[in-house]
């Protein structure tokens, strides 16, 4: 089957290779036909040169049907009514009309194609009417009827050979605007990926900035006191060398994985020495979400500890995130924040009912579709922090997010 389907596939690939093959081999029988004197009680004129030069006009021009359609069917259609006038016969010439007609549907313009196939009908019925004596000596039916019925047929191939044209036109175009879809819907993603990796940049800043000056002002304490007090000279360059390795942690667990620094918007000597996002602004931070309505508490499970820096703000971007979330999928409604401080980890998850309660009524569920470019933001700083994150909606309703952040032990 995947053999049969491969080649099917090739074919479609290679549509030209098609239409060499049936043009050859229809010219081939149309030539062979030729020999044929009487068929079908109906007598033909002895094969010649003009004999087999129509014949091969009738079908091989079918060769370049895909690219010149009209001019094509026209040699086609005229050989081949051309060979029935002179009594010439054409074994292949029926089938090779039929392709020519329905290549102009399929690939002509709509009032040429339209006329040139109306023309040969016509012209069909004036051949008809013609031979008339000649075919109902053959016992061939050749009144009205036929006329009609033939006139309907080659009409009849050349609508179906449009539709055909507009359901592919059609298809293609899903095609186009799937592919253009997906080409924005990325580009959507890298620019939020992006904007999340400047920012963590920025907050880096903040944080590599602030141990720097702590250790410089360590340092510069080392040196002043160091012949008046020894071991206070010793005990502060300790506290450089802590300083230093905890920078160098932080370092290690953010600028490897960063792509691109926003550069344009340099952070301003406020902001370095504005305090840095945490865990000890959660209270304040949920004290801004219940102005605008939500009812939200915070539970604290085990022993508090201090973190790393990118690791307490990461906590902290993961609760804002989420509560911008809930206020812009579910309105003012009710939800939990819970920090988890565990051996090896800390688990932060954020859960909400999912949706505003209407007069006292039971809240509406989680839709999936609140996954936005905030979840992926949110996903990338946990990533990066060497954590996992967890977003979905709840078996009992609304909708959950739970990241876990694990903590590495720090050697001095």
């Amino acid at each position: 089957m995947d053999q049969r389907g491969g080649v099917w596939q090739w074919v479609r690939g290679h549509p030209y290779v098609l239409d060499v093959a049936y043009a050859v081999v229809l010219s081939v029988i149309n030539v062979l036909g030729l020999g044929y004197s009487t068929y079908a009680g109906i007598e033909f004129r002895e094969p010649d040169l003009w004999g087999i030069l129509l014949n091969v006009l009738a079908a091989f021009p079918l060769v370049w049907r895909r690219r010149f359609p009209l001019t094509t069917a026209v040699i086609v259609l005229t050989a081949y009514m051309t060979l029935g006038f002179l009594a010439y016969s054409s074994t292949g010439g029926s089938v090779a009309a039929l392709i020519a007609i329905y290549t102009l549907g399929t690939h002509a313009p709509v009032m040429s194609g339209l006329g040139v196939t109306i023309g040969t009908a016509a012209v069909s019925g004036i051949y008809l009417h013609v031979n008339h004596e000649r075919f109902a000596a053959a016992g061939i039916p050749s009144d009205l009827w036929t006329v009609t019925v033939q006139f309907f047929m080659y009409v009849g191939l050349w609508i179906i050979a449009r539709a055909v044209r507009a359901r592919r036109l059609y298809l293609k175009e899903l095609e186009d605007r799937a592919e253009r879809l997906q080409r924005t819907a990325s580009a959507e993603l890298r620019a939020a990926l992006a904007e999340e990796r400047a920012r963590m940049a920025r907050e880096l800043h903040d944080v590599v900035a602030h141990h720097i000056s702590v250790m410089t002002v360590q340092a510069a304490g080392a040196r002043r006191m160091l012949s008046r007090d020894p071991d206070r000279s010793i005990e502060a360059m300790r506290a450089v060398e802590e300083t230093g390795r905890s920078a160098l942690d932080e370092m290690r667990r953010i600028v490897g994985a960063l792509r691109h620094v926003d550069a344009e918007e340099p952070p301003t000597a406020a902001a370095e020495l504005a305090p840095q996002a945490g865990v000890a602004e959660l209270d304040a931070l949920m004290g801004r979400a219940r102005e605008t309505g939500l009812d939200v508490g915070l539970t604290v499970v085990g022993e508090p500890r201090t973190l790393p820096p990118s690791l307490d703000l990461a906590i902290f971007r993961v609760v804002q995130e989420a509560l911008t979330n809930t206020l812009k999928h579910a309105g003012p409604t009710r939800a939990a924040v819970v920090l988890r401080y565990e051996p090896t980890a800390v688990v932060v998850s954020v859960t909400d009912d999912g949706a505003q309660r209407w007069h006292g009524g039971a809240p509406r569920p989680a839709s999936a579709d609140r996954v936005g470019h905030g979840l992926v933001g949110m996903r990338e700083r946990v990533t990066l922090n060497g954590g996992t994150l967890r977003t979905g909606p709840r078996s009992v309703g609304g909708f959950e997010v739970q990241a876990s952040l694990p903590l590495e032990e720090v050697t001095v």
